[in-house]
């Protein structure tokens, strides 16, 4: 393979078999450049630049096993988007594995945003739009994975994207080692990218990934449970106490499984059951309307379909 220096046009031999080198570098056009480098060495991307003093960017890639590749990126900050005109103009049915090596990184898809230190990773579903944002120097080692031999190992691509994984999880630390050896070609390219995909799946299956995105939403879920005997207590209230947008709302609910609205139910009707049996004398009605109810007839349905009985047979047979 060749390297290639778009800067000078000059080329020379690769450093390993297999191997691609892409580089930038200075003033003027050194930027528009990049976006040329970052598209051949990836899929459609659209870099934005975050300063203005010379730019350098260096990007190493080597093949591990049929469409599967490794990458390290090593470059002034930036914001790299992948808009929905990218995704359409250059389909890409394959993940991404950002591995932080040096600096920070804050990576962002379907409103799920997480941020990456050295020694952590995540996962970026190259079909979607994306963004990321390096605002100081940074080096990453980039895994490329087709879609289809992902999901082969199990690996559920829509829980883990955009969630973080530490190299104090053992599985992570030998994925961060392992796309190490496989970037400086110290490891045997057979039966390697499967290696990675079944520790990725392990990673993600242990349960410890966390993103900001779940803190947020635990915080949330907390507020709502603690409030929500207020009838005014609407996504839009809510979201406005946490200084986030309603769809951004939505999709941490979704993120569960478990709507918004199902979710403050739940609360509702919890609470109202204890109210029922710690207050036997109290009516049934003013539980209702003092846990959120709107009216008797909707808290009694819902009750029923949660509990299986109605909220008068439960007090009933508590008696």
């Amino acid at each position: 393979m060749q390297r290639a220096h778009l800067r000078s046009g000059s080329q020379a031999p690769a450093h390993l078999p297999g191997e691609r080198v892409w580089s930038a570098g200075g003033r003027g056009d050194a930027f528009a450049q990049w976006r040329e480098v970052v598209c051949q060495a990836f899929t459609r991307l659209s870099p934005e630049r975050v300063e203005t003093d010379t730019f350098t960017g260096r990007i190493r890639a080597r093949p591990i096993g049929g469409a599967a590749s490794v990458s390290q990126i090593t470059a002034s900050p930036q914001h790299v988007l992948r808009r929905k005109a990218d995704v359409a103009a250059r389909p890409c049915e394959a993940v991404f594995v950002n591995i932080q090596i040096a600096g920070t990184s804050i990576v962002r898809q379907r409103e799920i945003e997480t941020r990456l230190v050295p020694g952590s990773l995540t996962l970026l579903d190259a079909r979607q739009p994306f963004d990321m944002r390096f605002d100081t120097p940074f080096r990453q080692i980039c895994l490329h994975l087709p879609i289809d031999r992902v999901r082969a190992h199990g690996l559920d691509t829509d829980r883990a994207i955009a969630r973080r994984v530490d190299s104090s999880l053992s599985q992570a630390a030998a994925v961060i080692d392992q796309a190490r050896s496989a970037i400086n070609g110290e490891s045997d390219e057979t039966g390697e990218p499967d290696d990675l995909m079944q520790l990725l799946m392990l990673c993600y299956a242990d349960g410890r990934a966390d993103t900001l995105a779940d803190k947020h939403l635990s915080l949330i879920r907390q507020f709502v449970a603690r409030n929500c005997e207020g009838s005014d207590l609407t996504p839009a209230v809510v979201a406005a106490r946490f200084r986030i947008s309603v769809r951004y709302l939505h999709r941490l609910f979704a993120r569960s499984g478990e709507s918004f609205g199902r979710y403050l139910l739940r609360c509702r009707l919890r609470q109202s059951r204890t109210a029922l049996l710690i207050e036997p004398d109290r009516s049934v009605t003013d539980i209702a309307l003092s846990a959120g109810f709107r009216d008797t007839s909707h808290f009694s349905r819902s009750f029923k379909a949660r509990y299986g009985q109605s909220p008068s047979a439960l007090r009933k047979a508590a008696r």
